[in-house]
């Protein structure tokens, strides 16, 4: 999922699970960069709920 404008702009995400019956989705996003601490790789990972009703396909 790409995030095209708004305050998630830039961003991808990944969508985890839609929930059509509450018309719900569930995304897994990291905000950026991964950056090396020590010898480990860091990013911020968020999740998220959003309800919709319509999602377009691309």
């Amino acid at each position: 999922m790409w995030f095209p404008e708004g305050p998630f702009r830039g961003i991808c995400g990944v969508v985890r699970e839609v929930d059509a019956g509450n018309a719900k989705l569930h995304i897994d996003f990291g905000e950026g960069l991964a950056r090396r601490e020590g010898n480990v790789l860091r990013e911020q990972r968020h999740r998220l709920t959003v309800s919709f009703t319509e999602v377009e396909l691309a």
